[in-house]
Formats: C-alpha cells, structure tokens, sequence
C-alpha cells in the first residue's frame, strides 16, 4: 500500500506529508507541519492544552483514529489531558500524571515524523 503524500485540510489548504517530505530527501528548514527531519520541532517545539469538560467526544475521536489500542482515559480528565498541537495544529492527545506521560495518541498524518512519549515528556516538562 502506498503511502498518502498530501491531504486537503478543511480550509481547502494542501499540504505535504511525512512521507513526501522523506522522499525528497533533505529537510528544506521551512518548518513545514510534517518535517520528519526535526526541524520544526526544534525550532517551533510543541504545545499543550488541557482538554475541557466536554471535549470527551474529541479526545475519543482521536484515539480511535490513532490505531492504538483502547485505554481507560476517563480517569486522567480533566486535568491530566492534553491536546497535542504543533503550528496551532491539532496533531493528538496525551493522557499524563503528574511526573510522566502515560499515553500518547497520535493522528495517522503525524505518526510517521519521530513523535513519541520520550519527545512528548522532553516539551511537556521542561
């Protein structure tokens, strides 16, 4: 199965995935949404925000569409839930205590880009 290089955003913006941006071989230090080269991660990190009453309905979206197996969240919300962004761009959910990340769930667009629990807990608790 091949891998999708590019997807329309509801805006009607297109952008280049993880994949495409591999195949070209270097990182062009654009900080595009997808580097699989580290640069926009370095250069503009990641950032959090705790779920809100509510948004029960989002985080188990995102879950499901991360591929990973189920987990029992309900006991991490509020407080210990953090949507995942990188450029204002919602990219996944962790569910956290208060001295490591437990759970990480990333959309399939961001997968494929060196995002893990390690680099999670690096921007989470500097």
């Amino acid at each position: 199965m091949q891998k999708e290089l590019s997807y329309v955003t509801p805006e009607g913006f297109t952008v280049f995935t993880s994949q495409f941006l591999k195949n070209r071989g270097t990182c062009c230090k654009s900080a595009c949404l997808h580097c699989p080269f580290g640069y926009t991660l370095k250069k503009l990190g990641i950032q959090f925000r705790e779920a809100a009453p509510g948004e029960e309905e989002k985080v188990e979206k995102i879950m499901q569409e991360s591929g990973s197996p189920n987990v029992e969240w309900k006991g991490f919300m509020p407080s210990n839930v953090q949507f995942i962004e990188i450029k204002g761009t919602l990219c996944g959910v962790m569910m956290k205590n208060h001295i490591v990340v437990k759970h990480v769930f990333l959309l399939p667009h961001f997968q494929n880009q060196g995002i893990d629990k390690d680099i999670i807990e690096s921007y989470y608790f500097i």
